[in-house]
């Protein structure tokens, strides 16, 4: 979603600041300016949303634990690894 957010937002900014500011038609029973309002601020909530989903991330973290007996005594070994990070 993070390249998708981005490119749907300016999308959404574009056309509802050219159908906000810049068209003079009117349509019966349709502000078009209105209708320009509402996408340019929708694009505007969906980039700052994409925008705090890539600065949060994610990261896959595998742990493991393995056990075994060393001379009598139980001895755990742990182990945690980052896989894949964004």
């Amino acid at each position: 979603m993070r390249n998708t957010g981005f490119g749907l937002s300016a999308l959404l900014i574009a056309t509802g600041a050219v159908l906000a500011w810049a068209v003079t038609y009117e349509a019966e029973g349709i502000d078009l300016n209105q209708v320009g309002l509402i996408l340019f601020v929708v694009g505007l909530g969906l980039a700052g949303l994409t925008l705090l989903t890539s600065v949060v991330g994610s990261r896959t973290t595998v742990e493991s634990q393995s056990e075994a007996v060393v001379d009598g005594q139980p001895v755990v070994q742990r182990h945690s690894e980052v896989v894949s990070e964004r």
